[in-house]
């Protein structure tokens, strides 16, 4: 029971601080939607200056919770490794996978921070501080795949765990779910359409696919962490002397 209650703690503390990382980009630093990639650097350096209190504050925020993967991702490999005999492999990918996620997601907002630190250099280094926070973001895709891969396995590999919060449907999900992230590297390539990364393949599909991942993960994970400490409540009580 001491490792249920551990795991919701951790549970319950990435997504606080997924709330708090999700608010400081939509609120702070005015990325939801982001400024175009069109944007000349004076207009992106008016930008930076216009709005350089809150983003040095949502920078704070953001590198503050910006690890939200990591506790999230602690939870899904316990949650793997019941179902794993011999090496804990696909466990040790999951926690791998989520900490280069966290790693990925902290460093837009540092460069975002460094943007708006000085408001009055150069625009040009304004602009290229700003270009790197949104390529950072936008096209590091592949450093999203390993978490969802382990997860994908746990599901679709036949296993007969109780009380799993990784049914068959999840797997093919968090499959589709990487994928969505794919189109993200093309960005590099365009300034306009759905591969920039104002576009909808780059940045929106992506951003709601993750969050909307993020939902109903949780969701499993808290059904499914009440049924085993229930199950061994239920395992204690029958062990009891009448």
């Amino acid at each position: 029971m001491i490792s249920e209650r551990a795991q919701r703690i951790l549970l319950w503390w990435g997504l606080a601080f997924t709330v708090i990382y999700g608010l400081a980009w939509w609120r702070l630093f005015h990325m939801m939607p982001p400024p175009s990639a069109k944007l000349q650097p004076g207009q992106i350096a008016d930008f930076y200056r216009e709005h350089s209190t809150e983003i040095k504050v949502g920078a704070v925020l953001a590198s503050w919770t910006s690890g939200f993967m990591v506790p999230i991702a602690v939870v899904v490999g316990v949650q793997i490794s019941r179902h794993e005999k011999g090496r804990p492999v696909w466990s040790t990918l999951a926690i791998a996978g989520g900490t280069l996620m966290s790693v990925v997601l902290v460093l837009p907002p540092i460069f975002w921070g460094v943007a708006a630190f000085t408001p009055n250099r150069s625009p040009d280094i304004t602009a290229i501080m700003h270009e790197l926070a949104m390529l950072t973001f936008v096209t590091t895709d592949q450093y999203y795949i390993f978490m969802w891969v382990a997860i994908a396995a746990a599901c679709l590999i036949p296993n007969k765990v109780l009380y799993t919060p990784f049914p068959r449907w999840f797997g093919y999900y968090t499959a589709w779910t990487a994928l969505m992230f794919e189109p993200g590297a093309l960005a590099f390539l365009f300034r306009s359409g759905p591969f920039s990364w104002t576009g909808i393949l780059a940045f929106w599909s992506p951003v709601v696919t993750f969050f909307a991942w993020i939902v109903v993960m949780a969701t499993l994970l808290f059904k499914a962490i009440g049924q085993q400490e229930q199950h061994d409540l239920d395992t204690e009580g029958a062990l009891l002397p009448p």
